[in-house]
């Protein structure tokens, strides 16, 4: 049985603002999940690897939700773990500043990625099956999808490695202090924690990065791994520290960069053999190196796509 890769979370529908202030919005398919699926599916076959790529969650019966289907369908991202409902699709309103971290508002409540319950989740996934589960974002900070999620993941980090990306949305934050709770019970639950400098910047406004990586650790997570943008990523476990360095990308937008480095480290993980929990306390440095690259290279591909290209400074 060929190992897989579980995006657990959500879709949602992004009304993108390509120019700040411009008042012209393009309507995409999004949600870090959904993009996380896509590039995985997407470097499965740009480099013909066997490994299968699943989505878990529940998705509206509306128009959206069948785009979101049929992208699925269509990428070869297996179906058999969502759910379908007739409540809404989230919306997100996404504006795009040059230099800027992208700024979002959601329009969430009640929609079906918000609305999820344990028993609207597949009771198990599959015990002897090489897995890695990845989870994070919004699905994790609205209620009551996120406790439900938190508990899934406590299930399948029994029978496999689970990811988890904080990609916090501030505006969906409503106490900092209560998130910094609940991202703490995660690392606690986790094999890997990983977040952007922005991440961390809002979630822990007095601490470095390494002391946030840290903190993750002394929860309880094996690894934490702290991106930088076009300067690089760093990754930590309790014997290493790992700086990673690549040629910086000109990029029109970034929206789906850090979901692609996701799932390139999921990747990166199937290629080390990694497919228990205990497996990452055994990591070399050379391996963890080899992990992160292959999340710079998804990433990287898909910034590609949407025209990025190499910094003149890099290519001086």
């Amino acid at each position: 049985m060929k190992p897989r890769i579980y995006f657990c979370g959500e879709v949602v529908a992004d009304l993108l603002e390509r120019n700040g202030g411009s008042n012209n919005f393009d309507l995409l398919l999004g949600g870090s999940q959904f993009h996380g699926s896509m590039g995985a599916a997407k470097a499965v076959k740009r480099n013909n690897l066997d490994v299968a790529i699943s989505f878990v969650g529940q998705i509206s019966e509306d128009t959206f939700g069948d785009r979101f289907i049929s992208a699925f369908l269509q990428n070869g991202v297996d179906t058999g773990s969502i759910k379908r409902t007739p409540r809404n699709t989230t919306l997100a309103i996404v504006v795009i500043e040059p230099g800027k971290e992208n700024r979002y508002s959601f329009y969430g409540r009640e929609t079906a990625e918000a609305a999820i319950h344990p028993l609207d989740l597949p009771k198990i996934l599959p015990q002897t099956e090489r897995k890695i589960c990845c989870f994070g974002s919004v699905s994790t900070v609205m209620e009551p999808a996120g406790t439900t999620w938190l508990g899934f993941a406590r299930e399948q980090v029994k029978t496999g490695p689970v990811y988890y990306d904080l990609n916090t949305r501030p505006a969906l934050i409503r106490d900092r202090a209560e998130y910094q709770k609940r991202v703490a019970e995660w690392a606690a639950t986790v094999s890997i924690v990983k977040a952007s400098d922005a991440d961390i910047a809002w979630t822990y406004p007095n601490l470095t990065a390494y002391e946030v990586a840290k903190l993750w650790l002394d929860c309880g997570a094996k690894m934490a791994v702290i991106t930088q943008g076009a300067q690089g990523a760093l990754a930590f476990t309790k014997q290493h520290k790992i700086e990673i360095y690549e040629t910086p990308l000109l990029a029109p937008n970034t929206v789906g960069a850090g979901d692609n480095f996701n799932a390139g480290v999921a990747l990166g993980l199937i290629a080390e053999n990694i497919f228990s929990h205990a497996d990452l306390d055994g990591l070399s440095a050379a391996q963890v190196e080899k992990i992160i690259r292959s999340g710079n290279q998804t990433a990287a591909a898909h910034l590609i796509g949407l025209g990025a290209k190499p910094s003149v400074q890099s290519a001086a």
